[in-house]
């Protein structure tokens, strides 16, 4: 027999809720088990980001009912939203409803990185999570303050159709818009007013952690946050897009094993067994001996510290361990956990004093000149048609639901993934015409 929790979990996965601040896991897994500790994460960890800010502003109603449903689901005890000091407006606002819902408001420097869920849960609770581990497993639920709104939204049979996402850069006028799921990056530009360069590249989710692209008509997912256009010569693109063949070669013969990479390294500061110059050091090796050394890059979470602040030669740690540690996985290596047991060390004692300034961040990454507000737009307009992905999250793919010629309606769902697989469905995001099914998703033509 269904609870009234279990009915409400049902409803968070069949309204497609996902990590909306870039890493995509299905929230009704993480409500599935008990927690004493919620953090809303509104920390705006990437640079140059407004969208979380929005979100606190103009869907703080939700919000705040998220954190009660959350806190119902899990048990919690303790209801914790972070945001940074550059917000210090958005808190004062918040303060007087977070005080009267019991929710402590947590305040942190605006520094990089800041949003990591390793780094709130230890900064926010003491707790640790065990190399490789997740916050529930120590009792805690992290979540980004817009899907804890979606969270709401869910229980009001609302799913998730919509994004909040900021466009930045090489644009006309910087906004953070509200647009349908599924919206190509075009749109989303021409809504910042147009591009001001004439050989764009867009990095997806971040100028730190995103991706690079040149392709405008991809779309906008449920884990899309922000939109950095910058011209294709500006150096940090130029970083983002070497080529596998040449950080290799330029770390092979280039790496002094100064150790700034792991000295700067957030998770290593944090005693996790990370050391990017060790695995730096792998190129040089081979066989067992490269697969021991590698190991070093198991728990790297990619924040690109490393390579983009840390390395004095421009040389490309991050890649390097995401290399290693895609080889890693794919021929089943990994330390025991006893191993990891006796690596995990304590936190580094000068742990505050390397954590990043924004400001110093902008001028070391070419970015003081794109340090502009980014206003906010409600509707993202009426595009003419919408691709939604099925992959956009993590586990399994949705299948999709609809075939071409098939007419939806805003919310109908056009893709599911069965009960027993980790995943939540996917929704059409405007109403109107499927022209087609295939590998990019189902595309929605509108009817408008």
């Amino acid at each position: 027999m269904q609870t009234a929790r279990d009915e409400a979990i049902r409803a968070i996965r069949a309204a497609g809720v996902v990590g909306a601040g870039g890493a995509g896991f299905p929230t009704y897994r993480k409500l599935e088990g008990r927690a004493d500790t919620i953090i809303a994460n509104g920390a705006e960890c990437e640079p140059l980001m407004y969208k979380d800010r929005e979100v606190m502003i103009h869907r703080r109603d939700a919000l705040l009912r998220g954190l009660a449903i959350q806190r119902e689901l899990s048990g919690a005890s303790r209801v914790v939203l972070a945001v940074k000091r550059k917000n210090a407006d958005v808190l004062d606002a918040l303060r007087p409803a977070a005080a009267s819902e019991g929710i402590e408001l947590f305040v942190m420097e605006d520094v990089y990185p800041a949003g990591d869920e390793y780094v709130l849960v230890y900064d926010i609770t003491g707790r640790r999570m065990r190399p490789g581990g997740i916050p529930l497993q120590v009792g805690v639920v992290v979540d980004n303050v817009e899907t804890i709104a979606n969270v709401a939204a869910a229980l009001d049979g609302v799913p998730v159709t919509e994004k909040f996402v900021t466009v930045t850069g090489e644009v006309a006028e910087p906004v953070t818009a509200v647009v349908p799921v599924g919206v190509s990056i075009a749109d989303c530009v021409g809504l910042a007013g147009g591009l001001t360069c004439a050989d764009p590249v867009v990095l997806t989710g971040g100028v730190m952690m995103g991706g690079a692209e040149t392709d405008l008509s991809l779309p906008v997912t449920k884990t899309t946050a922000g939109l950095i256009v910058l011209p294709a010569n500006h150096p940090l693109v130029e970083r983002k897009t070497a080529p596998r063949r040449h950080y290799d070669r330029v770390g092979h013969s280039t790496c002094d094993q100064c150790s700034l990479c792991t000295e700067m390294c957030p998770r290593y500061i944090l005693g996790y067994p990370i050391e990017p110059h060790k695995v730096m050091r792998s190129l040089l090796m081979t066989g067992e001996e490269k697969d021991r050394v590698s190991l070093w890059a198991e728990h790297c979470c990619e924040c690109n510290v490393c390579t983009l602040f840390a390395c004095p030669e421009k040389l490309d740690p991050k890649n390097i361990c995401a290399d290693a540690k895609r080889e890693l996985k794919a021929r089943g290596i990994r330390r025991s956990v006893g191993e990891l047991e006796q690596l995990f060390g304590p936190v580094h004692p000068m742990r505050h004093g390397r954590q990043i300034p924004i400001p110093m961040l902008y001028r070391r990454l070419g970015l003081t000149g794109y340090d502009r507000h980014a206003r906010f737009v409600e509707g993202g307009g009426a595009p003419a048609g919408v691709t939604i992905p099925m992959d956009a999250h993590i586990g399994a793919p949705a299948t999709p639901t609809v075939a071409a010629g098939a007419r939806v309606a805003r919310g109908d769902v056009v893709g599911a993934v069965p009960d027993d697989q980790l995943g939540c469905a996917v929704h059409a995001s405007i109403e109107g015409v499927v022209t087609a099914v295939d590998g990019r998703g189902v595309h929605i033509q509108s009817r408008a």
